[in-house]
C-alpha cells in the first residue's frame, strides 16, 4: 500500500495506539501530522523516530473547538490539504455503576471520545471536500456493541462514534469521502498488562495489528468502504 504525499492528522498520536499508527504511516509514505494535548508526549515521539521522518507535531487539546480550528488551518498553511484523519484519542472510566456515576465522568467519557471525534471531522472535512476526497476513520470499542454493566459512560460515548460515523457516510455519499470505524477489543498495552495482571495478554489484540488496518482503511485499496465497521477482536469473542 502507498500512502506518498498523503497527508494524514493521527490525534492522540503519542499514546500507545497512536504512536503505533504513526509509524506504520510513516512506513507507507504518508506525511503524518501527530496531534497531542501534551507537548511533552510529541516531544518523546518525534525523539524515537528517524531524523529524516516526515512528520508534524501540533499541541492540540482535542475537545476545544477554537485549537481544533487553528490545528486545522495550520495543517492547510504547512502542509496543503488534508488527505486523512485518524480519530484516535480517547479515554476510559469503568467500575461505577450508574447510579454511582458522577456527572464530571460522564462529560468526560463523552469530550474524549466522541466531542473530540465530532469536532476533528467537523474542522477537517472541509479540506477534503474541496479535494474531491479523504478518508476519516475513528476508533470506538468492543464495549459499544457489548454495553457492559459498570462501564455506561465510557459505552455509551463509544456507541457514540458508530452512530456518528453512519451519519458521516450518508452525508458524505458521493463526495470522494469515505469513512470507517474500528471496534478493538482488549489492546495489548502496559497499561492494559498491569490492570489484568492474571489475563492472557496473547488473546488481546496488538497496537501495530490495528494500525495495519487503520493504514489499509486510509489506502486506495480501501476506496470503496464507506460507513463499515470492523471488529477486532483478536481472540476475544
Amino acid at each position: 500500500m502507498d500512502l506518498a504525499e498523503k497527508v494524514a492528522l493521527v490525534t492522540g498520536g503519542g499514546g500507545h495506539l497512536g504512536s503505533a499508527v504513526v509509524r506504520r504511516l510513516l512506513t507507507a509514505g504518508a506525511h503524518v501530522v501527530a496531534c497531542e494535548h501534551r507537548q511533552e508526549k510529541l516531544d518523546a515521539l518525534v525523539a524515537e523516530l528517524p531524523d529524516d521522518a516526515a512528520i508534524s507535531a501540533i499541541a492540540c487539546d482535542v475537545t476545544d473547538e477554537d485549537e481544533v480550528a487553528a490545528m486545522i488551518r495550520r495543517i492547510r498553511d504547512e502542509q496543503g490539504g488534508l488527505y486523512a484523519l485518524l480519530n484516535i484519542v480517547g479515554g476510559f472510566a469503568g467500575g461505577s455503576n450508574i447510579a454511582e456515576t458522577d456527572l464530571e465522568t460522564w462529560h468526560r467519557m463523552f469530550r474524549l471520545n466522541l466531542t473530540s471525534m465530532f469536532l476533528c471531522c467537523k474542522h477537517a472535512l472541509p479540506p477534503m471536500l474541496e479535494a474531491g476526497g479523504g478518508r476519516i476513520v475513528s476508533i470506538s470499542s468492543k464495549a459499544a456493541e457489548d454495553l457492559p454493566a459498570g462501564r455506561a459512560a465510557y459505552a455509551v460515548a463509544k456507541a457514540g462514534v458508530l452512530n456518528l460515523t453512519e451519519c458521516l457516510s450518508k452525508e458524505l455519499a458521493g463526495t470522494g469521502v469515505a469513512c470507517a470505524a474500528v471496534l478493538p477489543s482488549i489492546i495489548d498495552t502496559p497499561e492494559t498488562r498491569k490492570a489484568r495482571p492474571k489475563a492472557d495478554p496473547s488473546r488481546w489484540v496488538t497496537p501495530g495489528s490495528i494500525a495495519n488496518v487503520l493504514a489499509w482503511l486510509i489506502s486506495e485499496e480501501a476506496g470503496a468502504v464507506n460507513g463499515s465497521v470492523l471488529r477486532l477482536y483478536g481472540e476475544l469473542t
